[in-house]
């Protein structure tokens, strides 16, 4: 139960800061900003935290390569497509990636009411190829981007999953990967956008700090998460952030809710049910 509240919390902080870039328009300024916030805040923890094993390095840069990965095509596939399009097709295909992983490699054992819920997901993430989703189409070039941003997704949520099983501290976990994660976007900004960056900076600190905050509380309560029950399952319901996000394109970008998100939405919390009850 406890598992399942983390994630659900979780997923509401990755949609609200999800939503704060796609609503900017200086993405990579804000993306610089919240790895500031959130080098910050690690920087404070270092002290704290103790030095992972030799072991757990290879799966520590695995995943902050992955999420490095993740960012750079996040800021490119926002540049095109609408919030309640974009996110959903790219969260819809992680937990599928998660799922494969875990079956192949992790040896899990999962039930078949869990896998046909989880399995609901990404079906439901199909229907938003239909009409654009109800609203602007997305360019088919940029298709590939938005799968590549789901695999990202989904290998480093199995990396974290399996380092948690094998180093059993979550907080010292997620401080390491954020160091090397969190640095390139804000020395990016600096080199290529430094009077912006600092203007953005000055101006719009609430949104940084906003959006830092939610990503990395987000991502600690996940690996928590993990940390308690199965890997797939909190892959899988952590997708509850798609029906956020798209209620938020809609009321705070104004973005269309069409028959085909709906149905998405639909199957996404269905899924959800059926692997709970």
């Amino acid at each position: 139960m406890l598992a399942t509240i983390l994630v659900l919390v979780a997923a509401l902080l990755h949609a609200a800061w999800n939503t704060l870039i796609k609503f900017s328009a200086e993405r990579l300024l804000v993306v610089a900003c919240m790895d500031s916030v959130a080098l910050l805040f690690v920087a404070l923890m270092l002290p704290f935290v103790a030095l992972p094993p030799l072991d757990m390095w290879p799966w520590i840069l695995a995943s902050a390569a992955f999420e490095l990965l993740y960012r750079y095509l996040l800021i490119q596939a926002y540049r095109v497509g609408d919030l309640g399009l974009v996110y959903p097709l790219m969260r819809g295909l992680s937990p599928l990636v998660v799922l494969a992983l875990t079956l192949i490699f992790a040896g899990e054992v999962l039930t078949a009411q869990q896998i046909f819920g989880i399995l609901l997901i990404p079906f439901g993430m199909v229907c938003l190829l239909w009409q654009g989703g109800g609203g602007v189409r997305l360019p088919w070039s940029m298709l590939p981007v938005v799968a590549l941003i789901g695999l990202c997704i989904g290998c480093y949520t199995f990396i974290d999953g399996q380092a948690l099983r094998r180093w059993s501290h979550p907080l010292d976990y997620l401080v390491w990967v954020t160091v090397l994660s969190a640095w390139s976007f804000p020395l990016l900004a600096l080199v290529r956008k430094r009077p912006a960056f600092m203007l953005f900076w000055r101006e719009q600190w609430r949104l940084g700090l906003a959006v830092g905050f939610c990503v990395l509380f987000s991502y600690a309560l996940v690996l928590w998460a993990m940390q308690l029950g199965s890997i797939a399952e909190a892959a899988a319901l952590r997708e509850i952030s798609v029906i956020l996000v798209v209620l938020f394109g809609m009321r705070y970008l104004k973005e269309p809710f069409g028959r085909p998100r709906l149905l998405a939405c639909g199957l996404v919390l269905i899924g959800m049910l059926v692997m709970k009850f």
